[in-house]
């Protein structure tokens, strides 16, 4: 059994919406997720950079990956 979540799931630990995160990977600013027949999937290895890039965090501002690369 893997520890895959769906979208849904992800979002929240990240305190976004769904469509929030849907935005991000069509605008190009996160990379995108793996998908199953079902829809999108993430394990923590996924969430982890999306929580360091600044996703979740108020301001919504997200850090560039230089930015993030630099520190």
């Amino acid at each position: 059994m893997s520890d895959d979540v769906r979208i849904s799931e992800a979002a929240r630990s990240l305190s976004v919406t769904p469509q929030h995160l849907r935005m991000l990977e069509w605008a190009g600013r996160i990379p995108p997720a793996r998908r199953d027949f079902n829809g999108r999937l993430y394990s923590a290895f996924d969430i982890a950079p999306l929580r360091s890039l600044g996703v979740g965090v108020r301001p919504r501002r997200l850090k560039r990956p230089e930015e993030v690369l630099g520190e």
